[in-house]
């Protein structure tokens, strides 16, 4: 219970503030909001009424970036001190840079591939056990994300308490999955359309 109302979407907020909160939002962080330049930065000053260790910084100035792309120049240039998420394959360029320390970690960001088994001939198993064999999960992070990124065989991110490892259950096998799609009667294979959601990560 206590994990699950850590999350972001379980936030408890006052009536009385709750119509509002959408422009003038009200929390109990160390932080407490100042100022929303629409499309352009967000600002929180220091809250003398933090209730634990007071912050280091008295103001912090969050940059709405729309272009990923651009977030490196204005990195390199000083013009902003600190960039999460980056594209993976901006990572090689600042990575090196003296000025800059790199931390990769873990996210609860999933990138699933999901298959619709009601849809022939994705309602055979076999159909659906020989594309889990066929993908080689390692190629497919090293070639979308840079290698940042480690194979889940799962719904659920390790950083989940609620993680199951998985990953060996369908281990990379293009020889098993040729015989499945033999058995699936598919032996020259299929053709299937692959459609991607927006967000960048996908």
């Amino acid at each position: 219970f206590l994990y699950n109302m850590g999350w972001g979407d379980a936030v408890i907020v006052s009536p009385k503030s709750a119509d509002t909160n959408k422009e003038k939002p009200i929390g109990t962080g160390p932080f407490k909001f100042q100022d929303w330049v629409k499309g352009s930065s967000i600002t929180l000053v220091k809250s003398d009424a933090y209730w634990g260790a007071p912050v280091s910084l008295d103001k912090a100035e969050f940059r709405i970036v729309p272009d990923a792309a651009a977030a490196v120049p204005a990195l390199l240039s000083g013009d902003i001190q600190a960039f999460p998420f980056f594209d993976p394959d901006s990572v090689a360029q600042v990575k090196d840079d003296p000025r800059f320390h790199v931390v990769i970690g873990s996210t609860e960001g999933e990138t699933i591939l999901s298959i619709n088994n009601k849809k022939p001939p994705f309602d055979k198993l076999e159909v659906r056990q020989a594309i889990s064999y066929a993908l080689d999960r390692k190629a497919i992070i090293d070639g979308a994300s840079a290698g940042l990124g480690q194979p889940i065989g799962s719904h659920m991110s390790p950083a989940n308490k609620d993680y199951v490892d998985l990953t060996g259950r369908y281990p990379h096998d293009v020889a098993k999955a040729k015989e499945l799609l033999k058995q699936a009667g598919l032996e020259s294979g299929l053709k299937a359309t692959l459609k991607l959601p927006p967000p960048s990560y996908a």
